[in-house]
C-alpha cells in the first residue's frame, strides 16, 4: 500500500468467517495493529466490522474500536417479491400500515427525479415492488444508524449492503433507498448494490461487460450525487471490470479483497512445502462439498488437474492459476484451518503457518504482485 493513494482496511472479517476460522474480532484487530506496528506503515488504515447484522455483534466491534460498520441487511430484504405478480405485489403491499404506505406515496408516487444523469420516475408497480423489497431494510438500516453510529462519540464509516438480493439492483431501486435514508438524516459512507452479472468468490467477473459499464455508471453516478463511495463486495480478482470501476466512481469506491490474501498465502505453500499443499488439497476435494453450504460457486472440479500429474515444482501455478481450483482452495479455508487428527492436533493449521512465518518475504512478494496488479488496474 506504501506510495498508493489508498486506505486499506486491514482488519475486516465477517462472522461468519470468524466462525469458520476460530477466531474473534479482538484476534483480527490485534494481528492488523501488529503487523502496522512491524511494517512502520503510518499511512492510516481502518477496521471493518464486516457484513454484520446482529445487534450485540455490532456492539461487540464498536466496542473494540472498530473504524468501519458494513450492514448486512439481507434479512431485511424481501426477496420473495421477485417473480410475482403485479396483483399479487398490489395485495401484499395494501396489507402494510397505511401511514407506511402514505409516506412513500406522498413522497414517490408518479414522482420523477433527476440524478446520474437520468430520469428516475416510480410509477405506482414500481414503487410498491421497491416498498415491499426494501422498506423493512431501510427501517433497520435508520434503527442501527440511530442506535450506535450517531452515539458512538467517534466517526464511522457506515456501509450498507444491499447486494443480498435475488435481481441486480435497478437504478431507481439504488436511487429509493439512498433518497429515503438521507431523507432520514442518515449520513453514509458507502453502498453495495448488486450488480449485473456474478462476482464470485476468488476468480474474474463472469457478465456482460458491456452491461456491467452501462449499469455502473449510473451507480456510480448516484454515489456521487449523494456523497458516498460505491463499495464492490466479493471484489477479488475482479480484472475486467477494476479498470471501468476506477474511472466511473473517480478514485472513490471500497474493493473488498480480502479472500485472495488466503490464496496467496497456499501459494506460496504450495511453492515452499508442496507435501503441506498435497494434504490440504486432498483434504479440501474430500470436504468441498461441505463448503458450499456457505459460499455460491460454479467450480466443476473435473476440471481440477489430479494431484498424482503435477510436479511438485508445478503446483502453484496448476492450481493458483486455474478458476476451477482457486474456487476449491478458496472456500475451503475454514474447513482447512479447523481441520483436526483423531487427538485434536491441527492437521494443517500449525505447519501452513509455520510455513508461511519462516517464508514471510515470499508471501509478502506474493501479495503485492497480487493485490499490486489489483491497484493498478483500479487507477491507484
Amino acid at each position: 500500500m506504501k506510495g498508493r493513494d489508498v486506505r486499506p482496511i486491514l482488519a475486516q472479517q465477517s462472522i461468519r468467517e470468524l466462525n469458520l476460522t476460530g477466531r474473534d474480532y479482538k484476534q483480527v484487530v490485534d494481528a492488523a495493529c501488529f503487523a502496522v506496528f512491524q511494517e512502520g506503515y503510518k499511512d492510516g488504515f481502518g477496521a471493518d466490522g464486516d457484513h454484520l447484522k446482529v445487534e450485540a455483534d455490532i456492539e461487540m466491534a464498536l466496542d473494540l474500536g472498530f473504524t468501519m460498520l458494513t450492514l448486512d441487511c439481507s434479512e431485511k430484504i424481501d426477496n420473495t417479491v421477485e417473480g410475482t405478480s403485479e396483483a399479487e405485489q398490489e395485495a401484499k403491499y395494501a396489507k402494510l400500515p397505511e401511514s407506511v404506505r402514505d409516506h412513500y406515496e406522498s413522497r414517490y408516487l408518479n414522482q420523477s427525479f433527476q440524478a446520474a444523469g437520468t430520469t428516475i420516475t416510480f410509477d405506482r408497480p414500481t414503487l410498491i415492488k421497491n416498498v415491499l423489497i426494501y422498506a423493512a431494510a431501510i427501517d433497520f438500516m435508520e434503527h442501527i444508524y440511530d442506535t450506535y453510529i450517531k452515539n458512538a462519540g467517534r466517526a464511522i464509516d457506515f456501509e450498507i449492503s444491499i447486494d443480498e438480493t435475488a435481481t441486480p439492483t435497478a437504478p431507481e431501486s439504488h436511487f429509493f433507498v439512498a433518497k429515503e435514508l438521507y431523507s432520514r438524516g442518515l449520513t453514509i459512507y458507502s453502498m453495495a448494490p448488486r450488480f449485473c452479472g456474478e462476482f464470485q468468490k476468488g476468480i474474474d467477473y463472469i457478465g456482460d461487460l458491456e452491461q456491467f459499464e452501462k449499469e455502473l455508471v449510473i451507480h456510480a453516478g448516484l454515489a456521487d450525487d449523494f456523497g458516498y463511495k460505491l463499495s464492490i463486495h466479493s471484489g477479488s480478482d475482479k480484472f475486467s471490470v477494476f479498470p471501468v470501476i476506477g474511472k466511473y466512481t473517480k478514485g472513490r469506491f471500497h474493493v473488498k479483497t480480502a479472500g485472495t490474501n488466503w490464496l496467496e498465502a497456499v501459494r506460496t505453500v504450495a511453492k515452499v512445502n508442496p507435501s503441506l499443499y498435497r494434504k490440504m488439497h486432498q483434504y479440501a476435494l474430500d470436504h468441498f462439498e461441505e463448503a458450499t453450504a456457505y459460499y455460491h460457486v460454479s467450480t466443476d472440479l473435473s476440471k481440477v488437474a489430479p494431484l498424482d500429474q503435477v510436479a511438485d515444482a508445478d503446483l502453484a501455478d496448476t492450481y493458483m492459476n486455474e478458476d476451477n481450483a482457486r474456487q476449491l482452495i478458496h472456500i475451503t479455508y475454514g474447513i482447512l484451518l479447523q481441520a483436526k487428527d483423531d487427538q485434536g492436533r491441527s492437521l494443517f493449521k500449525d505447519e501452513f503457518y509455520r510455513t508461511l512465518s519462516e517464508q514471510e518475504e515470499a508471501y509478502e512478494q506474493s501479495l503485492i504482485s497480487h493485490i499490486g496488479k489489483h491497484l493498478d488496474l483500479l487507477g491507484k
